[in-house]
């Protein structure tokens, strides 16, 4: 989608400037070429119509097409190094051992997954006086959620949390999940039994003395994009287990055009189908899975959500120099949807009666790291209200 529709908007450009580029370098050329596109879909993203023209527009492809959305194709994800027919039959969810991670200042701890049929790898960074009871962190990647958590590689979530007393669990390779119980294995991602390892699986073992985590009893979770929308969810499904949620970036609602499409996109870019996930069309998993419908789980924890609107900033051209119009251009696209999902979850609490959700709207700003980034201290220190903190 994204190549095919900024392709479109740089090939609009009058081919006089083509003519004048044939005297440039290699490099200048594509730096050329790079700011016309960057220009042209700048222009576009400030455009007050463009999420409800987009939202339509997946209605459509909803609507009239045999898949029931929009045709995206395998853009970031590779086979399931666990394949179903390479299943392991586990008693129990159990930590089977632990090691110190190869890249970060982490541990990395294996745990047998029951649900899901293979080990789940998974990611601690542990406060600085382990003596104390902490609570725990539990935060969720975005779409490719590779072995390495993206909260680790480009989330600066070692510096944020330095001097916070919380222990941060960062669960691993859940390429394309949406963090949710499938209801059919998928021949290319494999089983995702994602709700019931991260609510039932994993508390069991990291809650256990024995492991030696100190836990004080108090649980957060919250991430970005993918993640971001399923912490909401599970916060929303299971309120009795968490004190306060947060997402970066995230949609909520499962039925909804914008947020069903984002749902579908995030399956279909890493190679799976979305008809596997929740069913095809709107059914009941997919409705239980509804957010904005029946938010009433949200209302005795602290909540914080965030959202820019899809509106590229010089910053946004510049870091995107790097990768090119195309990703820009999904960049922009993604956060329209966002901004379009997040309004609509405010709109239903507060319709529900509920106003102690912080809800911060950004003017300008795509759907990227850098505002990820920027925003975990934020969403932290408002779910954890500084109770936290070391003096």
């Amino acid at each position: 989608m994204a190549v095919v529709l900024s392709t479109a908007l740089v090939a609009s450009v009058p081919s006089v400037a083509y003519a004048q580029s044939n005297d440039l370098s290699s490099e200048s050329s594509s730096d050329f070429f790079y700011e016309l596109g960057a220009e042209a879909l700048s222009q576009w993203s400030h455009i007050p119509t463009v999420s409800s023209d987009l939202n339509e527009l997946f209605k459509t492809f909803h609507a009239h097409t045999h898949w029931q959305g929009f045709p995206i194709w395998n853009l970031y994800g590779n086979p399931t190094p666990y394949p179903t027919s390479q299943a392991q039959s586990f008693d129990r969810p159990e930590l089977l051992r632990r090691e110190p991670d190869e890249r970060f200042p982490v541990e990395r701890l294996f745990i047998s997954s029951p649900a899901m049929g293979r080990v789940v790898q998974v990611q601690v960074r542990y406060p600085q006086d382990r003596s104390k009871p902490a609570p725990m962190l539990t935060i969720l990647d975005g779409v490719t959620a590779p072995r390495q958590s993206g909260w680790l590689r480009e989330g600066n979530i070692l510096g944020a949390m330095a001097n916070e007393h919380v222990t941060v669990v960062m669960p691993t390779e859940a390429t394309g999940s949406n963090y949710t119980d499938w209801s059919a294995d998928d021949p290319f991602l494999g089983r995702m039994k994602w709700e019931t390892f991260l609510i039932h699986e994993l508390p069991q073992v990291l809650e256990d003395p024995a492991t030696g985590m100190n836990f004080d009893g108090t649980r957060f979770i919250g991430g970005l994009s993918m993640g971001g929308s399923a912490a909401v969810r599970l916060a929303n499904l299971y309120p009795d287990r968490f004190a306060g949620v947060f997402s970066v970036s995230g949609c909520y609602s499962s039925v909804n055009t914008s947020g069903r499409e984002f749902f579908n996109f995030i399956t279909r870019s890493v190679g799976g189908s979305p008809d596997l996930t929740w069913g095809r069309g709107v059914t009941e998993q997919r409705r239980r899975n509804d957010t904005v419908a029946n938010p009433s789980g949200l209302k005795d924890m602290r909540v914080y959500l965030f959202t820019s609107d899809g509106a590229v900033t010089a910053q946004d051209r510049e870091f995107y120099r790097q990768y090119g119009v195309s990703e820009l251009f999904g960049g922009i696209v993604l956060e329209k949807m966002v901004n379009r999902c997040t309004r609509e979850l405010d709109d239903s609490m507060r319709a529900h009666g509920m106003t102690h959700q912080r809800v911060d709207y950004q003017i300008g700003g795509i759907h990227d790291w850098p505002y990820y980034k920027a925003q975990l201290p934020v969403a932290w220190a408002h779910v954890a209200q500084g109770k936290y903190t070391y003096s």
